[in-house]
């Protein structure tokens, strides 16, 4: 019962002192990273720093029970940050109490439509959001994190819009620009990239924000003109929720969805990528939605924004050494004593808000994923346009519009792979012994007397359609009157439904009416079953329904059906 209501603990079987250093001393690497990563998400979602830190301490703890996956860390995101912003940043103006209010009613109904999905077993809703559409969507979001970093890092202020409009309104305040926060900026860029470089092991991002901490209160750069974070709660926010409308409540809901949906998709993608043959537990896409959920519903009274799990973070974790959740639940002790004891340091020693941009642009410059992008355009060009139109979309009208438009491109691709799908003449190669696509074997031939063809798809009312117009397409090009047969090979066919029946009961009449016979072969089991259910139950006999190819040729010629009773059977 223990294991039911906490799956996470099945990881502990067997746990002892050496997994335990393991996981202790990459949690201790995982919290160095997280620190400044939360701070700095927290910032790009418009919110004060230190919600960063709440999300790194109680979630994580959440989804080490009820998570299944030990794989995986659990924090703040990137991608989540920049739906936060743009979602929210319509309703209220960032930073206020009312964002502030609306950001921690989004993590809570973020956790409890997950937690709802889980349990109606609604995990298959990954399945909707493919390849293309994630790496252009996760693509451009990259770009749209650096360029809002951008007004940090150059010390002005700016009224934002889509990355375009935000790089002209930067052009047009050149004059503005402060000089020693570049300098900061950059130094913080060269510093963290070449010394990923030189030392890829170091936690750079912790050692830039200490370096920085300390030279901006020995220098006080804050006089200078520089803005800085000089002020961070010491301790845990009280326990509270949010007091909204239903009406502001309401005007949640589409942004909660799709954090809920991409937070998830994310986390499972990271969770099937690193699978491995033999892992002891798998992850379990339905109770990973209730674990995401949890985790959120729990952080949103902590004043937590919504979390997931992260591609850098989770490669990390794994490299550090982790082993289980264990790792996660000392990451966030080691940020809960952070909080509780460390943030008035904040206030002798600032923080440079264009270091914290240097870092979140480092962070995110990964998430732009251009190889793939070549790649998919080498193999696949009409995926690469649907990735090029959400890529697109995403940077010039938002995020979730960006979304919106990948996944119904990709709905319209399904559809239409579906409506028409891979379907192909056959001819003898080897002597008669085996049948291949005539477009990609030059060898293969066609007899004028018989016409063999492959469907590679479900047959139903979508394609019915377009199984006549090929069909008759290559019937009308053999010379008039010679062609005798036609052999449908349905062993890719793994469905019929009833328009299909029709259809087929059609064809056989019409071709009937034409002296030609009509043959079936390599039919499965289950097509088989609806067939002799169907109107076409007299059409099934060892004269129609054959096993395989050879067989129906065999009885074109010698009238002979070497595995009639195979080729009626039902039971495959």
């Amino acid at each position: 019962m223990l294991y039911r209501l906490f799956p996470g603990l099945l990881t502990l079987e067997g746990y002892g002192r050496e997994l335990f250093k393991s996981d202790f001393f990459s949690g201790l690497a995982i919290a160095v990273m997280l620190i400044p990563q939360g701070m700095g998400y927290a910032v790009v979602a418009g919110l004060p720093p230190e919600y960063g830190l709440y999300a790194c301490i109680f979630p994580p703890v959440i989804y080490a029970l009820l998570g299944t996956s030990n794989k995986i860390s659990m924090g703040p995101v990137a991608l989540d940050s920049i739906l936060i912003i743009t979602g929210l940043s319509v309703l209220a103006t960032p930073g206020t109490e009312h964002y502030l209010e609306l950001a921690i009613a989004l993590t809570l109904m973020v956790g409890l439509i997950q937690v709802f999905f889980g349990f109606i077993k609604f995990g298959f809703i990954a399945n909707f959001l493919s390849y293309p559409v994630i790496l252009g969507y996760t693509s451009a979001a990259a770009l749209i994190i650096m360029g809002s970093q951008f007004e940090s890092m150059l010390g002005v202020d700016v009224a934002g819009g889509n990355l375009f409009q935000l790089v002209y309104q930067l052009l047009q305040q050149a004059p503005q620009w402060h000089w020693l926060t570049i300098v900061i900026g950059l130094s913080g860029l060269l510093f963290m990239i070449y010394g990923k470089k030189i030392l890829p092991g170091l936690p750079f991002a912790l050692i830039l924000l200490v370096l920085g901490m300390y030279c901006a209160g020995l220098w006080d750069i804050q006089h200078l003109g520089v803005d800085v974070v000089s002020s961070i709660p010491q301790g845990l926010p009280e326990l509270a929720l949010p007091n909204l409308s239903l009406a502001e409540i309401m005007s949640l809901v589409p942004v909660a969805m799709t954090v809920a949906l991409m937070g998830y998709v994310g986390t499972m993608s990271i969770c099937k990528s690193q699978e491995k043959p033999t892992d002891k537990t798998t992850a379990r896409p339905n109770q990973e939605l209730i674990a995401v959920g949890a985790a959120n519903v729990v952080g949103a009274f902590f004043r937590a924004f919504p979390v997931s799990a992260s591609f850098s973070r989770s490669a990390a974790f794994r490299e550090a050494g982790a082993v289980t959740q264990v790792s996660a639940v000392v990451s966030s002790l080691f940020i809960l004593i952070t909080v509780l004891f460390l943030t008035p340091l904040f206030s002798i020693y600032p923080l440079p808000k264009a270091l914290l941009s240097a870092i979140i642009i480092v962070s995110v410059a990964g998430l732009f994923k251009y190889q793939q992008m070549k790649d998919l355009f080498v193999h696949s060009r009409r995926e690469f346009y649907i990735l090029l139109a959400t890529f697109f979309i995403t940077l010039l009208l938002g995020v979730q519009e960006g979304l919106l438009v990948g996944v119904t491109l990709s709905i319209v691709m399904v559809i239409y792979n579906t409506a028409n799908p891979h379907m192909t003449e056959l001819g003898a190669i080897q002597g008669g012994r085996l049948f291949r696509n005539t477009s990609r074997f030059s060898e293969a031939q066609i007899r004028e007397d018989v016409l063999i063809f492959r469907f590679d798809a479900p047959l139903y009312f979508a394609n019915k359609d377009y199984f006549v117009e090929k069909l008759y397409g290559w019937a009308k090009q053999r010379p008039a009157g010679q062609l005798q047969y036609v052999v449908f090979d349905a062993e890719a066919v793994n469905s019929i439904d009833t328009t299909a029946i029709l259809m087929l009961q059609q064809v056989i009449e019409n071709l009937k009416s034409q002296n030609i016979e009509f043959y079936i072969s390599n039919a499965i089991g289950p097509v088989r079953d609806v067939i002799k259910s169907s109107p076409l139950s007299e059409y099934m006999c060892e004269k129609t329904m054959f096993s395989t190819i050879n067989d129906a040729i065999t009885y074109i010629d010698d009238g002979v059906n070497a595995h009639a009773s195979e080729a009626l059977q039902t039971n495959d």
